[in-house]
């Protein structure tokens, strides 16, 4: 159909380094020799699905950037960045020994664990906040590490040499907290996407984290085999 095209081209326009915007209706059916319904429809489900925002003088404009986060997969956040074209950078927030608390306790099996909090940006602005608590016995040495560039999870397998066998995960919707919030720049009870995820070396659990992400920043997408799977 004509408006998908359309669509499909302004989305090409979005990510030149200077894009034609704003938009109107008007100019959109004109380059493309459509009608204006056509046009309008496209810049709809462009504004629908979080890629530009719509004045009330029906003039479009780009939303604030979304990243591609693939379903569930571990990925350094550097490469992850380096991937999407973005600029990261990390600022850590804690990085000790700490009490586990129960939940934590009872995935880890520690009643002490080595804790980290980082908060990740993306082209200068806050996107993920993480926290992590790690097995003392096991990743003792990352804290001698610089986790402000360094990757926890290529520590453990390249560094201390641990296998990482197993990872249970689970993603769910929340809304921020007034303290997560002001450290994401964002309104208190925004949406996030909330990551949790354990990972063993062998049988041992060994970390444990939990990633928030800004919903207006993520969208989730993947690609993969349906062979094998069931309904």
């Amino acid at each position: 159909m004509k408006y998908r095209q359309v669509k499909e081209a302004v989305l090409q326009e979005l990510n030149k380094p200077t894009p034609g915007f704003p938009l109107s209706e008007n100019s959109l059916a004109r380059r493309f020799g459509v009608s204006r319904m056509t046009a309008r429809r496209a810049l709809q489900e462009l504004s629908q699905e979080g890629w530009l925002y719509r004045t009330r003088g029906r003039l479009s404009t780009p939303a604030p950037r979304r990243f591609r986060q693939g379903y569930l997969r571990v990925r350094p956040f550097y490469e992850f960045a380096r991937a999407q074209g973005a600029q990261p950078k990390t600022r850590v927030l804690a990085a000790e020994l700490r009490p586990t608390p129960t939940g934590v306790r009872e995935k880890l099996g520690v009643e002490q664990a080595l804790y980290v909090e980082r908060l990740r940006f993306l082209d200068d602005e806050p996107v993920q906040r993480e926290v992590r608590y790690l097995h003392p016995v096991y990743c003792a040495p990352i804290l001698e590490h610089d986790l402000t560039s360094e990757s926890i999870h290529d520590l453990l397998i390249h560094t201390l040499g641990l296998p990482l066998t197993r990872v249970w995960q689970r993603l769910e919707a929340v809304a921020l907290s007034q303290d997560i919030a002001r450290l994401l720049r964002q309104p208190s009870k925004a949406p996030a996407l909330r990551l949790e995820r354990l990972t063993y070396t062998l049988e041992q659990p060994i970390t444990w984290v939990e990633y928030l992400m800004r919903a207006d920043r993520y969208y989730l997408e993947d690609t993969f085999i349906p062979q094998g799977e069931r309904p």
